[in-house]
């Protein structure tokens, strides 16, 4: 057994939800591949069950499986805000959001992050990049905030 096949023998389910989502991405998107899937997204939902943040920023939203994986972790009155800069994701994301249980702890902006969070007022106990960055690197972007 390898690791993976370990990690999934004792990770949380996929869910109807997002076994749902998974098949609407591979059906509807022509990236499929993209997505964060069982592994990562579980993996992220036990980080954010370790790390117990209340407010998390999620920077590359694509169909919002794994920001939904890290919601089901927050407590009732954690938010994440999940940045998408595709507007033709936009109704993909809200209608996977809309079905969720945990649907009030999230915040979906629309746009290029860089312009979007100086205009968010929060402090984050959680980052969460999962989307390009050009030629800079990530934590060299966030500093210039």
């Amino acid at each position: 057994m390898n690791l993976e096949e370990y990690i999934l023998s004792h990770i949380d389910e996929e869910g109807e939800q997002l076994t749902r989502l998974n098949r609407d991405a591979h059906v509807n998107l022509l990236r499929p591949r993209m997505i964060s899937g069982h592994l990562q997204g579980r993996m992220l939902k036990m980080f954010c069950r370790m790390i117990s943040p209340k407010r998390i920023l999620e920077i590359g939203t694509y169909t919002g499986y794994a920001t939904l994986c890290m919601a089901e972790a927050l407590p009732e009155d954690g938010i994440i805000h999940t940045i998408e800069i595709n507007d033709e994701m936009e109704d993909f994301i809200l209608k996977q959001f809309n079905q969720s249980p945990d649907k009030n702890k999230i915040r979906l902006h629309i746009g290029d992050a860089m312009g979007i969070i100086p205009s968010i007022d929060e402090t984050f106990d959680l980052v969460f990049i999962d989307a390009g960055t050009g030629s800079i690197k990530p934590s060299e972007r966030l500093r210039k905030l």
